[in-house]
């Protein structure tokens, strides 16, 4: 568990912000093929960097982030092992992003879905012949190859015509990127410093509560949909000065956004201690930590970071991270500090708490940010009242649900009997309001389309 959290915190630094930037090259490179040819290349040189570096100094690594008497040569140990899946992830990173610019998103959903499920049923086997914690990493490495090579060759045949290396345009691409590297490294490191704080205070059986209760919702998909239409559209009017329009398509997307992410939000919340219950029995302290990160999720209503990069404010976007990752740090410590000493039993939630204190603080100046180049005030920037009216009805579905399952047997019936409710009454209130209908129609196509 440790390594998959070193090694995937470690993955966006590695990337160097050049899936992101590719986004916003594409619809201007007239050879679409030699750019994703550099991307690739580039990225493909991170990742032996990133193996490289942990082949030299992944025990020391191991030695600082684990407490004193825990089992840090066993960790480097499975970190070499687990090198072949984060150099397949880097250098993939390039080859998924340039799927979505191609307008090949259905050949990524289908890879990410094959990819899961094999790692899903790969788990599970493993578990049920026993294997060891090495064998599973060989198996994830063995598996992250695999997806590597597809996804080039899903590449290759999206992209036809031209040639795939050149020098023409790098030196643009890698001045571009540099902001949107930094930017993205700092982000990664902040939404695990408090992952790290644990494993390092605390022992392994306080982690493994902390890390199962800090479960990513799995909304990343439709959030890189949104940051792949975002980015070039928000380049063009910026360009041309329309700042309306920006403000227009923001608005837009946070509107559907929330369509989705606030009635999931209001769920989660409402069942947190049901599913947690369901899926973790033995970690029944995780779901207060599941809990407090959900309160974090109705702030994904909106992709903030695009916005800035797609009208050339990465620096905005880069001192957010910085702000967010010190404050963080800060903050982590110290409500660790005073929580081992009031209230022992519960310090390992200070870093979550800080976690989401923080991220709101990030939030608010980022806002300010995009309001700032987009000259409006807040009143202007979000759709205040329909992300209230939407938050609402969600969050009284969710109450309404979990009172009808409260008293029926099992976390597990609670769940599926609430989530069946939910589902209900969430499509009564869509249909309620023919706006809404319209734009959750739209979204679920541009989400399924084929080509």
């Amino acid at each position: 568990m440790a390594v998959w959290v070193v090694g995937n915190a470690l993955i966006p630094v590695f990337l160097l912000g050049l899936p992101t930037s590719l986004l916003y090259f594409f619809p201007r490179r007239s050879e679409p093929r030699l750019l994703v040819g550099q991307v690739l290349l580039c990225l493909a040189t991170s990742g032996l960097a990133l193996a490289g570096c942990l082949w030299l100094w992944g025990p020391q690594l191991a030695d600082v982030l684990v407490q004193e008497g825990g089992d840090s040569e066993q960790i480097a140990a499975y970190l070499l092992l687990f090198l072949p899946y984060l150099f397949a992830v880097i250098a993939g990173g390039g080859a998924e992003t340039a799927l979505v610019a191609a307008d090949r998103e259905h050949y990524l959903a289908w890879l990410q879905l094959a990819m899961g499920s094999s790692l899903v049923v790969g788990t599970g086997g493993a578990l049920w012949l026993g294997w060891t914690p090495a064998q599973v990493l060989a198996l994830f490495s063995g598996l992250g190859v695999l997806r590597l090579f597809a996804v080039c060759g899903l590449v290759r045949l999206a992209l036809k015509g031209g040639r795939w290396w050149g020098w023409e345009g790098l030196g643009e691409l890698m001045r571009y990127t540099r902001p949107v590297g930094f930017n993205d490294a700092m982000g990664s490191l902040s939404r695990y410093v408090d992952r790290f704080v644990v494993m390092h205070f605390f022992a392994a059986g306080a982690f493994a509560e902390y890390n199962f209760g800090a479960i990513e919702v799995p909304i990343s998909l439709l959030l890189s949909a949104v940051t792949a239409v975002l980015i070039p559209e928000v380049s063009q009017f910026f360009q041309e000065g329309q700042l309306d329009e920006i403000l227009v398509l923001w608005q837009r997307a946070v509107s559907r956004l929330a369509l989705l992410v606030l009635p999931l939000a209001a769920f989660l919340l409402a069942f947190a201690g049901s599913l947690i219950g369901w899926l973790f029995p033995e970690y029944d302290r995780s779901a207060w930590v599941f809990r407090i990160y959900l309160l974090v999720l109705p702030l994904r209503c909106a992709a903030y970071n695009p916005i800035l990069v797609g009208m050339g404010k990465a620096r905005w976007a880069l001192w957010g991270s910085v702000g967010d990752l010190c404050c963080n740090i800060g903050l982590s410590l110290a409500l660790v500090a005073y929580l081992q000493t009031a209230h022992p039993e519960w310090a390992f939630l200070g870093p979550a708490v800080a976690t989401t204190l923080v991220t709101y603080l990030q939030v608010a100046f980022l806002l300010m940010a995009i309001g700032w180049h987009l000259r409006c005030g807040w009143y202007r920037l979000m759709p205040w009242g329909r992300l209230l009216r939407i938050g609402a009805g969600a969050g009284a579905a969710a109450v309404v649900c979990r009172w009808v399952s409260a008293d029926l047997g099992g976390d597990f019936l609670q769940v599926a009997v609430g989530g069946m409710c939910f589902v209900v009454l969430i499509g009564a209130l869509v249909w309620a309001y023919p706006q809404d209908r319209a734009e959750l129609t739209h979204t679920w196509r541009a989400l399924t389309r084929t080509r």
